[in-house]
């Protein structure tokens, strides 16, 4: 009697491995994912007596698969939302962006006056020079993890400066 239940629950566990063995077959799901890549994440440390500051990076997808970023999540904040900025009427408006496209083989570059992280709810000060767990989301499943670097406004603000002079010298007009 026991080597039959023993017979029995083998055959069920064979039959439920082979039968998802067979639904996967036929495809292959690396061909379906983006691959990824992200460098430069920085977030802003708080000013005082704001409740919000910023964050930048630049993400590369480098597959032939299109790729949609849903939703980001930075270790020690309560909340983070994907926003851009546009120009609308000659005005300048920033709102929050619930999924963003990033084409086969596209750079999309988070920084000052375009895509960019709203970062909120600290849990704990951060501090300049810090390293925070920065988390992306995409609507395939996938997720992506990199280390944000915490920087002050001032750091900010040269780099912003220095990369608006590379690109000055890049279009120079003869």
């Amino acid at each position: 009697m026991i080597k039959q239940c023993i017979s029995i629950v083998l055959v069920s566990v064979l039959s439920l491995f082979s039968s998802s063995s067979m639904a996967h077959s036929g495809h292959d799901h690396d061909a379906d994912v983006a691959i990824i890549k992200v460098s430069n994440a920085q977030v802003r440390e708080f000013l005082p007596a704001t409740t919000s500051s910023v964050g930048y990076l630049s993400i590369i997808n480098h597959s032939d698969t299109v790729a949609t970023l849903t939703k980001a999540t930075i270790d020690g904040l309560g909340r983070v939302e994907i926003h851009e900025h546009s120009h609308v009427d000659g005005m300048m408006k920033m709102q929050k962006v619930e999924s963003l496209t990033i084409n086969a083989h596209q750079q999309i570059d988070f920084k000052p006056g375009g895509y960019h992280l709203m970062i909120f709810e600290p849990q704990e000060p951060l501090k300049v020079g810090q390293q925070r767990k920065l988390t992306l989301y995409f609507s395939d499943g996938n997720r992506v993890f990199t280390n944000a670097q915490v920087v002050s406004l001032a750091s900010q603000a040269e780099q912003s400066q220095a990369e608006q002079s590379q690109a000055s010298k890049q279009h120079t007009h003869h």
